[in-house]
């Protein structure tokens, strides 16, 4: 019997009588239901834009603003709201550095990324972050063969997370195409971890763009809640 990976008390599981019939691999849970269920997915309809809840589905303001910009629009799949359970799981994951939560959203990250293209960007960390971190919380999270596309130009990169929203929108571009990579002649899916003013997340499309990748989605894990 394991513990749940979150609040590490035991997990009260049994295999159902259909999985021991079928005698493939049982999968255990990892997060009991309680800790689960406090994460909280986004209510249709959703935004065709970052795919937040958005009424009648359309456009978002937050993404009606970036189309006025002029920025690429492309369509993404936001898993879940960026409430205070994913914001404790951020922490212990990204900023604690416990690599072992990795495997919380992992299934199902990688099952919806197989869905919705062929070849997988993550959205990069900057060298000082892999030496100090030492890892890319984005990669960690997929299961999957990754094309390292894009790249931090500078070694060092300020955390979105420590800025104000007016600063993260004012953040120039820090990517670049990592030199040596051939262009995917396929769909492609960008990965995110966390959506907040979707600055981030609209770099690395523009950087693609310029690039000449056209057929791109994207998904993020969770996403903030929309600043009207």
């Amino acid at each position: 019997m394991k513990n749940c990976l979150l609040c590490n008390r035991r997990l009260n599981w049994q295999p159902s009588f259909k999985a021991l019939l079928l005698l493939g691999d049982i999968q255990v849970p990892l997060v009991c239901q309680t800790c689960r269920a406090s994460f909280q997915t986004w209510q249709s309809p959703h935004c065709v834009g970052c795919g937040r809840t958005s009424p009648r589905g359309k456009l978002c303001t937050d993404c009606q603003r970036w189309q006025q910009q002029g920025t690429p629009m492309i369509e993404v799949t936001t898993c879940y709201q960026y409430n205070s359970a994913m914001h404790d799981f951020m922490q212990r994951y990204k900023f604690h550095g416990d690599y072992r939560l990795r495997q919380v959203f992992r299934t199902q990250l990688t099952q919806r990324a197989k869905q919705l293209g062929d070849y997988f960007v993550p959205v990069p960390v900057s060298q000082m972050t892999m030496l100090t971190r030492g890892f890319n919380q984005v990669a960690g999270l997929l299961d999957l063969k990754l094309t390292p596309l894009l790249s931090v130009k500078a070694k060092t990169k300020q955390a979105q997370s420590t800025k104000t929203r007016a600063e993260r929108l004012a953040t120039k571009q820090p990517f670049e195409i990592t030199k040596g990579i051939s262009l995917p002649q396929g769909p492609m899916v960008l990965i995110d971890d966390i959506y907040t003013t979707g600055r981030t997340f609209h770099h690395a499309i523009e950087a693609l763009h310029a690039a000449g990748c056209q057929d791109i989605k994207g998904l993020v894990l969770a996403a903030a809640r929309l600043n009207n």
